[in-house]
């Protein structure tokens, strides 16, 4: 029989046994009869020779090897019996322990989905990332994206990868339906194999696809399938217009299915016509590969490395310095894993807090208990047997606690991402799994084991007699000891929430009384994407912007409008290099500035300040003089002093020089928080109008509008849609968004921060006046006895509250010398992880600091003012 069937038989199996032991008991009184023995007598000495039932049965239970797990099972019904018999301390304990364990295990199910689980793609870990990598570093680093032609001699020359591509893209499908811009992605016809993607309707890309002169063919998503074929089964085959090229629909892909971003039309890299296609320059391709069965990444890393040495000999110009590295392949989640990772370390420490007051009631619990310990000791329980009682008590309250913690955090976690501010990256992976529950159950038996411990130290088999006669009323030295560390170590755990969130809110202070630079009121801002018929001729493509402008301009609300290509506080940017003088300079030793292709009306629309000289106007068009506009920042970093107006910049390895027109007011591209610290903070302005011939198609799909109104701008959105259509009814805005909502995103990690840090703080705050009251209070009240002698021998009320919040200062004082510590500590990960944070500010301290004070003397004073109310008769018949 196992140990479980035994477990679960158990009754059966003690009835068993008490039958054996009375045959064995009478067998042996028998034969003490038969030997002349007095019945009476003769029971006696069977029973002195067989020894005590219960001594038997233990015995009996060591011989099957299942006395661990029935003691177990008599600790646990026993455990569960306590708590139901006292209900306030469960919940209290419960509620405690569950909101702590439930806010962990939201932050680890969304780290766990974004940041920990593998791409949801087949055998994720046999996927890697290749990147070109060069032995020199620029402004831009020394990692690059490929060049096509890199690609396909990589593919061709190595044994141990099998490999794919995909490339950016984006454009115009006019047809079935009213235009529409959608997100596109370039692939090779081999990356939906690779990647283990099956469409759910039609196929993949074909090799024989994958080629100039092929059918054009494309695969849609599973939304665009939905939005604009209305999920009808018969789309393979069906036609879809995209940038005026025909193509026909042969797959659609799964809803989850996601390269990067959100993708709504593939079609195939090889179709490419382009003239960056066949150029050894041209990078920006994403490779990612598979290692073939029996594979290594280091065979596959030599196999590049010598793919490179053969291209740098073959294609000095393009590939000398240049080689190709492959790395595991995994989420790209930007700084947001850095905030996970500092939110779940912020809310364990309220787990923590909580796992202390839990501690203390527990440890109260035990030195009242004491009587009860000892005298299973004196029934012969060793040490062990009562620290593996302690222990499994405080399991089973924090396995409740998990339980309660887990449904807390299946009701959370959706809210937590929709509160997240702007999209969470791989939100689509965040749920509960297996992971999330090991998780919960390891933070569940980490807490009843870090809570559970003080008690089950307390469990002693020394001094049984005084604990006996003494009761359950003596204290002993080491017990107050143990509380005050409690009181001390909440004390310190709050203080580091408590000044982290302080300087968040003076960082939030600070950056939100920044001038941005511009006027963020009534502007709205919009890519703009040109009927595809008007790319292909340069005369048409500024015939097109013109008239955007001109029938922009006739909608009701629009004060002024401008043309841009990088619009601050939005994401793209433009950073080029820069000479004051025409000597020739290696582009990766020139300094950078940010620079902006805009219209003459762009400084109205955006309200930025003219300090000096001239802005655009009609006059500069291509074949006038080029001419620049740069900001205060650039003006003092270019000619450090000197009067910029009228000399001469040289941008980039160009010989013709831009005269500088005018000075203008320095704006926040990079938001309040990061454009202090920003490696690239000079800002230049040419005209859009300027822009050459063999520039403008890459421009034009670079480029939004910047609309002023009069009104509320979102109330102009489908007017101005509906004028940009232009004659041929496919020129689309997209990613519309209003300037002040840029500004109040290019904030809102950090409002989110403070948000989250100050609940955090809030409720550290919280626990530990509470733990600081509870432990003030039971020790009061074991001191009862002492306070009555005290008062009996003319001790006044103030001098007991004296004794009482003395004890108090000493532990709240001692708490915030620690806590500083590891303020001061947390200020420093702060300032790393947490863009716009400056170094810790003495006036957090000195504001935070007084709010625990405060709060932690007002927690103390009623049990101090309750022991100075002690009845001195009372209190001497307790003793």
């Amino acid at each position: 029989m196992t140990w479980w069937q035994r477990l679960w038989h158990r009754g059966q199996m003690e009835e068993q046994l008490d039958k054996e032991l009375r045959f064995h008991l009478e067998q042996h009184t028998a034969d003490l009869i038969a030997l002349g023995h007095d019945p009476t007598e003769a029971r006696r000495q069977a029973r002195l020779a067989m020894g005590g039932p219960e001594h038997v049965k233990e015995e009996c239970r060591d011989a099957r090897g299942t006395r661990w797990l029935e003691d177990l099972w008599q600790d646990l019904r026993y455990a569960l019996r306590t708590l139901r018999q006292r209900p306030g301390f469960a919940t209290v304990a419960l509620a405690t322990l569950g909101l702590g364990i439930g806010a962990t295990t939201v932050m680890f199910t969304v780290i766990n989905g974004v940041v920990l689980k593998p791409l949801p793609y087949r055998e994720p870990d046999r996927l890697v990332k290749l990147q070109e990598k060069t032995d020199w570093s620029t402004q831009f680093g020394n990692l690059w994206g490929f060049t096509y032609p890199n690609f396909l001699d990589c593919k061709s020359g190595t044994r141990s990868l099998d490999l794919g591509a995909w490339h950016y893209g984006g454009g115009t499908v006019s047809s079935p339906g009213s235009a529409e811009y959608v997100n596109s992605r370039e692939v090779s016809a081999d990356l939906f194999s690779l990647l283990g993607v099956t469409p759910i309707r039609g196929r993949a890309f074909r090799s024989d696809e994958d080629r100039l002169g092929a059918l054009p063919v494309a695969i849609i998503s599973y939304g665009l399938w939905q939005r604009r074929y209305g999920g009808d089964a018969a789309v393979i085959g069906m036609p879809l217009v995209f940038e005026e090229k025909p193509y026909t629909i042969v797959g659609v892909t799964p809803e989850a299915f996601r390269i990067g971003d959100e993708v709504d039309l593939f079609t195939l890299l090889g179709q490419d016509t382009s003239p960056r296609m066949q150029n050894r320059a041209a990078h920006g391709i994403q490779v990612w590969a598979r290692l073939r069965p029996g594979a290594t990444l280091a065979q596959a890393q030599a196999e590049l490395t010598l793919v490179g040495r053969h291209l740098a000999d073959e294609y000095p110009k393009s590939n000398k310095g240049r080689t190709f590295i492959a790395e595991p392949l995994g989420p790209e989640v930007g700084d947001v894993r850095s905030t996970l990772w500092l939110l779940l370390a912020a809310v364990s420490l309220v787990l923590l807090i909580a796992c202390v007051n839990v501690a203390s009631l527990l440890l109260a619990r035990a030195v009242s208990r004491e009587r009860e310990l000892a005298m299973r000791v004196a029934l012969g329980a060793g040490r062990g047997r009562l620290v593996r009682q302690c222990l499994t008590e405080s399991a089973v309250l924090g396995l409740s606690g998990g339980v309660l913690g887990i449904l807390l955090a299946a009701a959370g976690v959706r809210p937590f991402i929709r509160f997240w501010p702007g999209a969470l990256p791989r939100a689509e992976e965040v749920h509960l799994d297996w992971r999330v529950l090991l998780f919960a159950l390891a933070a569940s038996l980490a807490s009843g084991l870090l809570f559970g411990l003080a008690p089950a130290l307390r469990a002693t088999t020394r001094e049984l007699e005084q604990t006996l006669r003494a009761g359950a009323r003596t204290l002993a030295g080491s017990s107050r000891r143990m509380h005050a560390g409690f009181v001390i170590s909440e004390i310190a755990l709050a203080v580091v929430l408590l000044v982290s969130a302080g300087m968040l809110g003076r960082m939030l202070l600070r950056l939100s009384s920044l001038n941005p630079g511009l006027n963020i009121q009534n502007v709205l801002t919009a890519r703009t994407a040109l009927s595809p018929a008007t790319l292909t001729n340069p005369a048409q493509i500024r015939a097109a912007w013109d008239d955007i402008l001109n029938r922009a301009r006739s909608v009701p609300g629009v004060q002024a409008i401008a043309t841009v290509d990088t619009v601050p506080l939005r994401e793209g940017n433009n950073q080029i290099g820069y000479r004051t003088t025409p000597d020739p300079q290696p582009e990766n030793q020139q300094p950078l500035v940010l620079a902006s292709s805009v219209s003459p009306d762009y400084l109205k629309v955006m309200g930025i300040a003219l300090r000096q000289g001239r802005f655009f106007d009609q006059q500069d068009r291509i074949g006038n003089e080029p001419v620049v506009v740069i900001d205060d920042v650039m003006a003092q970093e270019a000619f450090h002093g000197q009067e910029p107006i009228g000399k001469h910049l040289w941008i980039g390895l160009g010989t013709d020089p831009l005269k500088v027109v005018g000075i203008v007011g320095h704006v926040r591209y990079w938001g309040p928080a990061g454009d202090d610290q920003a490696r690239v903070r000079a800002q230049l302005y040419y005209p859009f109008a300027q822009v050459p011939d063999e520039l403008l198609r890459r421009w034009s799909e670079l480029m939004s509008i910047a609309v002023r109104t009069s009104t509320q701008p979102l109330s102009v959105i489908e007017p101005l849609r509906r004028a940009v259509r232009g004659a041929t009814g496919d020129q689309v805005l997209y990613e519309v968004q209003t300037m002040d909502h840029l500004a109040s995103s290019a904030l809102a990690r950090q409002r989110f921060l403070l948000l989250l840090f100050g609940i955090f703080a809030g409720l550290a705050l919280v626990l530990a006046c509470i733990g600081i009251y509870g432990v003030l209070a039971y020790l009061t009240n074991q001191r009862v006895p002492e306070i009555g002698v005290r008062i009996a021998l003319g001790a006044t009320a103030r001098d007991v509250m004296g004794l009482v919040m003395r004890q108090s200062f000493g532990m709240i004082f001692l708490g915030v010398g620690v806590g500083i510590a590891g303020a001061w500590a947390a200020g420093r990960v702060l300032i790393r992880l947490v863009e716009g944070m400056q170094s810790a500010e003495p006036l957090s301290f000195a504001v935070m600091i007084p709010v625990l004070v405060i709060a932690a003397l007002f927690a103390s004073f009623v049990p101090a003012r309750r022991a100075s109310r002690v009845d001195p008769v009372k209190a001497l018949r307790q003793e």
